[in-house]
């Protein structure tokens, strides 16, 4: 298999309040496989490509999270437990603020640490 990824992913997980725009869902979800153009969300409701999604991550010890628009790049329906799916959902983030681009990997790297025992 080709690789197509252009930057670094690193492999830890957040927990994300992401709002469907399009279906008015908003609920908590998680976010994994993450990179500065994008990341793997866990959904439980399939959704077209191209669909737009608002994030915002919960930083530990800050009180303003972080917000990120993104879109919906591809998506694969998986069986997680019998009769019960779930959505591997491809994201794009879209134009992210700066401050909230800095802040997220910041958020990022210190989980990655955390995880592999390096901080």
């Amino acid at each position: 298999m080709i690789e197509r990824r252009l930057s670094t992913r690193f492999d830890t997980t957040l927990k994300t309040l992401c709002e469907i725009v399009r279906e008015k869902i908003k609920s908590y979800y998680e976010l994994k496989n993450i990179s500065k153009e994008g990341a793997l969300l866990i959904l439980d409701v399939p959704l077209d490509q191209d669909s737009e999604l608002n994030l915002s991550v919960d930083v530990p010890g800050d009180n303003v999270p972080i917000f990120m628009p993104a879109r919906v790049a591809w998506q694969k329906e998986s069986i997680l437990e019998p009769k019960k799916k779930i959505y591997e959902t491809g994201i794009k983030f879209a134009q992210i603020d700066e401050f909230d681009r800095v802040r997220f990997f910041e958020l990022i790297c210190s989980q990655w640490l955390k995880l592999y025992g390096r901080e």
